[in-house]
């Protein structure tokens, strides 16, 4: 009798188990049928921005191929077709051509920078170049200035001159106009720096003053920004010029880097179809996405080096072939970065000369003093000192 209750008792308890056993299952598998469910909403919903995101990109790089939109002043910007951006070996890094243009008839180009994006080695150069930089003729017996090789044939001539001065290939570029700058300011904000001395301009053609800048720490907007970027010092100095452009570039490109990748890919989306280039929206924001892996330490500026030499009157900036060779090295790998002697970009003096043609080896070999380049107010004079090689562009700190 006692082991039929045993037995009983046993089968009982088998019985709540399984039953017990059963609700735990039951509960496990709700709990994963709702994972599920959760997770294929997540993915589905990403997989939706993400195409989103592709067709919007894919539809502005089409659109900008195949009809001109409009700039600010309602005039008809050029289209050209894209070239895919790869770069073809590790010491061959990705040239990019980077031209500001201004609003003259014909347009010249009064600002050009060369980068070289290494995406193997994780660095990128980018070397400022003097719109005055001296051009000779084949026939070298006559002289122009590099930056009206844009109203003579356009970015296709400035990008030739630009590759034989270094001696390589560069096969993108992008053109900044006026309009397009201002864009670019707006959408990613004014900027808060210290204006280094006085600056204003007249307009020769209204008489109206469009330059008008005090020197001391301040926010640019758009059109002071504008202004900062493109004012010249006594002699029509491109090179101090040159100075400013990559010092504002840099704390761009400071800025641009240090937002959250969505924003900043955001960014380029709303202002790239401004600039004239042959590179996609898409290309763009792949680009600066890689740019913005790179440590800080890896990304160097320059200016192309050569000496200021006079020519009837009119300053023109002669370049080294010898040192621009080692800043292409720099750029391939083969040299260290470091290897452009000197940490600050020096303003040198100017060698004279009564004939537009070139200067004899004896006449580049006179002496030049050097001294540090310091903001002035009108009417003060400011030295002159020599820079030889390619020096890398020291940005004044805030």
């Amino acid at each position: 009798m006692a082991q039929d209750e045993n037995k009983s008792a046993l089968r009982k308890r088998r019985k709540k188990r399984t039953k017990q056993s059963g609700v735990k299952w039951g509960r496990l598998i709700f709990v994963i049928l709702l994972l599920i469910a959760v997770v294929g909403g997540l993915v589905y919903g990403v997989s939706q921005a993400v195409s989103y995101v592709q067709t919007s990109l894919s539809s502005s790089s089409t659109s900008a191929d195949t009809s001109a939109t409009m700039s600010d002043e309602n005039q008809p910007r050029t289209t050209v077709p894209t070239v895919s951006v790869e770069q073809q070996a590790v010491d061959k890094p990705i040239y990019v051509l980077v031209v500001g243009k201004d609003t003259n008839n014909p347009a010249q180009s009064d600002s050009l920078f060369l980068m070289a994006i290494n995406e193997e080695q994780k660095t990128m150069d980018i070397i400022g170049i003097p719109s005055n930089s001296k051009i000779e003729s084949r026939n070298q017996k006559s002289v122009d200035m590099l930056n009206t090789m844009y109203s003579q044939g356009g970015i296709e001539l400035t990008k030739a001159v630009v590759e034989d001065i270094f001696r390589i290939s560069i096969p993108y570029y992008i053109v900044v106009d006026e309009a397009a700058f201002k864009k670019t300011n707006d959408v990613y904000g004014n900027r808060d720096m210290y204006v280094e001395q006085n600056m204003s301009h007249v307009d020769s053609a209204t008489g109206k003053e469009d330059i008008s800048l005090r020197r001391g720490f301040q926010t640019l907007n758009s059109e002071n920004a504008l202004g900062y970027l493109r004012y010249s010092d006594d002699n029509n100095d491109t090179f101090t010029r040159v100075q400013r452009q990559e010092r504002f570039l840099k704390l761009l490109l400071d800025q641009s880097l240090s937002s959250f990748t969505v924003t900043n890919s955001y960014h380029i989306w709303r202002v790239w179809d401004e600039y004239e280039s042959n590179i996609s929206t898409y290309d763009a924001i792949s680009l600066m996405m890689k740019i913005g892996r790179m440590a800080q330490e890896n990304i160097h500026f320059y200016i192309l080096p050569g000496e200021k030499e006079s020519i009837d009157g009119k300053i023109y900036w002669n370049i080294n072939p010898t040192e621009s060779q080692r800043l292409v090295g720099i750029m391939m790998g083969d040299l260290p970065a470091d290897d452009a002697n000197g940490n600050l970009t020096k303003t040198p003096t100017v060698s004279e000369s009564t004939t537009s043609t070139v200067k004899s080896e004896d006449s580049k070999s006179e002496e030049r003093t050097t001294s540090t380049s310091t903001p002035k107010e009108p009417g003060e004079t400011e030295s002159d000192t020599t820079s030889n090689t390619p020096s890398k562009s020291n940005s004044t700190k805030e």
